[in-house]
This record gives structure tokens, C-alpha cells and sequence, in this order.
């Protein structure tokens, strides 16, 4: 399988992303980062978020990778109790998953919604 995961953190989101690209690196084969965007926070008065998209290869499901990703976001420090719309540590998001053949098995409806999504994803496809 070949996923797109969307990254963002606008709390020491450079520590954050670095801790987040590591992890990655040890469960993704065939990694692609696209540049990295500052985005202004949406939804509340905050710092400005950094977020990229990663690709690469894994074998493992969706609901296999989701639950590592959640790891990674704890291992940063995520505050899950936090509201939606808040500062955050790290956020990992599968947003495209692709089978063998280029199909498309799940699209995120963030990619429509969010530039601070579809701009970084558009330098990958």
C-alpha cells in the first residue's frame, strides 16, 4: 500500500516534525517529503502551524498504521482531551491510501477542505 499522511504542529514544530519524520522512517519503505508550509491556525487564535505531506510504502492496514500514527502523536506529547480546533503537538493523518495498482482505497475529505492539505499532496502526486 502507498500512503499520504498530512503533518502539522504548531507547538516546537520543528522538534515535533523531526521526532514525526524518525518514526516514520522506521515503518515507511520509499519515503517522499514534500517542502514544508506555514499556515496560519484555523479555527482559533494560535502560533502558526508547520505541515508537510509524507509518502511511502507499507504493507501494514489502515487501521494498523492509524494506530502507530496515534503512538508517534503521543510520543510528542499530544493532549488528546485538547479541543478539535486547538495548538497541538503533532497531528498525523492518513490522508490518501493507494493500492498496488494506483487505486484509490481512502480519501481524506481534508485534501478538498484545506490548502494547508492539498498544496503539500499536490508536490508528491
Amino acid at each position: 500500500m502507498k500512503y499520504f499522511l498530512s503533518l502539522g504542529s504548531n507547538i516546537e514544530p520543528e522538534k515535533n516534525l523531526d521526532i514525526a519524520i524518525g518514526a516514520l522512517e522506521k515503518i515507511l519503505d520509499e519515503i517522499n517529503c514534500s517542502s514544508i508550509h506555514q499556515t496560519k491556525a484555523e479555527g482559533f487564535e494560535g502560533e502558526d502551524f508547520l505541515n508537510l505531506v509524507i509518502s511511502g510504502i507499507s504493507p501494514l492496514s489502515f487501521e494498523s498504521l492509524n494506530k502507530m500514527l496515534k503512538s508517534i502523536e503521543d510520543t510528542a506529547g499530544r493532549d488528546r482531551g485538547a479541543p478539535k480546533f486547538s495548538a497541538r503537538t503533532l497531528d498525523i493523518d492518513i490522508v490518501l491510501q493507494l493500492n498496488d495498482e494506483e487505486e484509490i482505497l481512502f480519501e481524506s475529505d481534508e485534501i478538498a477542505k484545506y490548502t494547508f492539505v492539498s498544496e503539500p499532496l499536490k508536490e508528491l502526486l
